[in-house]
């Protein structure tokens, strides 16, 4: 039998909801402290002597940034070439040994094998 207490997700927050208006005093409020808030960031702003310079030098950082990564990027691709070289010269280091294996199993085959006719 199908539990009937369950409601469906769509409705999980439904009851849940804060559907009262706030009143005049706390907007008034709220926009009191907003704009308290909003003068002290303009007064920090306001009372920095060197804005004009902190503009020019995020200029210069933003390119050196980008002048960095450029370099990480060049650096990255020859290491993983220089990667490439060590892995291909050990797989065929690998290579030659197995086949000079397989060449000395080849013509130094025990001659004691039993034939079966």
């Amino acid at each position: 039998m199908p539990n009937l207490k369950i409601k469906s997700k769509q409705y999980l927050f439904k009851n849940k909801l804060n559907i009262r208006r706030k009143s005049k005093g706390e907007l008034l409020k709220e926009s009191f402290f907003m704009s308290i808030i909003g003068f002290f960031i303009l007064l920090i702003n306001y009372f920095n002597p060197k804005k004009i310079e902190i503009f020019i030098s995020f200029k210069k950082n933003l390119y050196g940034i980008f002048n960095n990564l450029l370099e990480i990027l060049f650096y990255s691709i020859e290491i993983l070439i220089v990667i490439l070289i060590c892995v291909s010269l050990l797989s065929s280091i690998f290579l030659f040994a197995g086949s000079f294996n397989r060449l000395v199993k080849v013509f130094l085959r025990k001659s004691k094998k039993i034939r079966i006719r």
